[in-house]
């Protein structure tokens, strides 16, 4: 059965020293130190001592580099042998010698037997290491990219391009922590062997699959050797989202922006005629039709607003009760930006480890794979008031975090944003849809991604 999924982070490189600093440092260092008692030296002479000096400096350097190759060439084969001979084969030498030094010092014949008899099984058991003939192997990933909850689908393929029959083989593929370990046929000249694998999604995350290892392994198990036949690839395990319709379309009223269900008396986007009620704008009267109809009929319009989403994904390990509240917390996050995208809308997504991109759905969703909590993450309202300083132009600010998170920390987090910002916190948990407050700020409990739509609306 395959393994199941991990997340996954990626390792941090140190950035490499200056070039100029090691030069200025090199230089110092051949330098020789002048006295300032002592006659002052000529310049030819201080020159050829410089050069020396260097010259000496920069030969030892390639002797350096010489005998550091060659004490790795000395330990090649030592760590070739670390990486085949398994716990077995090391135990079955130590057996070996200790049979043979008991056999030499105390003149046993069982030793010398029992020391003759690990040795041909130790011998015997390198001809399982004899290279062979290679396969033709590649694995395909029908989707590189799926959903937690969607099957990912791996199809295996496994050619004898040779002009005579292949042997059985026994070949392993990594997949995350775990391996897939399966045994491929006798396979005749020009022959095919297919394997399908599901691979379980219920966890969001990066799973590298492959390479595809063939294993040659002695059936005593002392040794045991790898060679990787096709390159690893990586599966992207998306979080669930869900779509919000108009809930979001804008609280800034915008010529520009989408246009929403509201009727308003000035507008750009025309949705009906009525009769004229005092107090409509005359300049909107249709005279046509009132010419039509002997009835003063004016022009009625659907708003269109603007929004300036800013989504704030709480990574702080003590605001969830689980990892599963987390898991639906990046969901509603997610769902969130990506509305905004999709729709062309402006948005930004921020953590306490930073910004994820927002130029493309696939981009944000491919990045919130490596999403985590930390323990040592800033709390929520210092993530408010860090984001906000950064964005005064976001109109909506939607913090979403755990239901562990106290009313008192919400309540500053609202007074960390400036009052015309519409600031609403959303919390993942155990406990089902309800609606509260904490001072001025709206917040909303949650337990299922698919409440999103309703929790909005209550919220707003």
């Amino acid at each position: 059965m395959p393994p199941q999924t991990t997340s996954q982070k990626p390792a941090h490189q140190a950035r490499p020293g200056s070039a100029g600093e090691s030069g200025a440092s090199a230089s110092s260092a051949v330098s020789p130190p002048r006295s300032s008692g002592a006659p002052a030296s000529s310049p030819s002479t201080a020159s050829a001592a410089s050069s020396t000096s260097t010259s000496t400096a920069l030969t030892a350097r390639p002797a350096r580099s010489r005998l550091t190759d060659a004490v790795a060439v000395l330990l090649r084969p030592l760590r070739w042998l670390l990486h085949i001979v398994t716990p077995i084969g090391w135990g079955s030498l130590a057996l070996l010698v200790a049979c043979g030094l008991t056999g030499a010092v105390m003149g046993w014949q069982e030793a010398w037997s029992a020391a003759a008899a690990v040795g041909i099984v130790v011998v015997s058991a390198w001809l399982w290491l004899i290279p062979r003939a290679g396969y033709s192997v590649h694995h395909d990933l029908l989707e590189p990219r799926v959903t937690v909850g969607d099957h990912a689908l791996i199809r295996l393929t496994v050619t004898n391009p040779r002009t005579r029959p292949l042997l059985p083989s026994r070949m392993e593929m990594p997949v995350g922590p775990g391996r897939a370990v399966f045994v491929v046929p006798t396979l005749t000249p020009r022959a095919v062997h297919e394997r399908g694998f599901v691979l379980p999604t219920q966890r969001r995350g990066i799973v590298t699959v492959g390479p595809v290892l063939a294993v040659q392994r002695d059936p005593v198990g002392l040794l045991q050797r790898e060679r990787s036949l096709s390159p690893a690839q990586d599966i992207h395990i998306h979080p669930r989202t869900v779509r919000l319709g108009t809930v979001l379309h804008g609280v800034l009223r915008d010529i520009e922006g989408a246009v929403t269900q509201d009727l308003s008396s000035s507008d750009v986007a025309f949705h009906a005629l009525r009769e004229y009620v005092p107090g409509d704008d005359r300049r909107n009267i249709h005279w046509r039709t009132t010419a039509r109809t002997g009835r003063l009929m004016v022009r009625q319009f659907e708003e269109t607003r603007r929004s300036n989403l800013l989504v704030l994904l709480s990574t702080r390990q003590d605001d969830y009760a689980g990892e599963e509240d987390f898991e639906t917390a990046v969901s509603i996050a997610c769902s969130l930006a990506m509305d905004a995208i999709q729709d062309g809308r402006e948005v930004r997504f921020i953590t306490q480890i930073g910004a994820l991109p927002t130029s493309s759905a696939l981009r944000m969703l491919d990045t919130s794979c490596l999403l985590s909590t930390g323990e040592d993450d800033i709390s929520c309202d210092l993530l408010v008031r860090h984001a906000c300083t950064a964005h005064p132009d976001a109109s909506i600010v939607v913090l979403v975090t755990g239901q562990q998170v106290d009313r008192a920390v919400l309540a500053r987090a609202r007074g960390f944003a400036p009052l015309p910002m519409v600031v609403v916190a959303l919390r993942a948990g155990q406990h089902g849809l309800s609606r509260h407050h904490a001072g001025t700020m709206p917040v909303v409990d949650m337990d299922r991604l698919e409440q999103l739509p309703t929790a909005l609306r209550r919220a707003l």
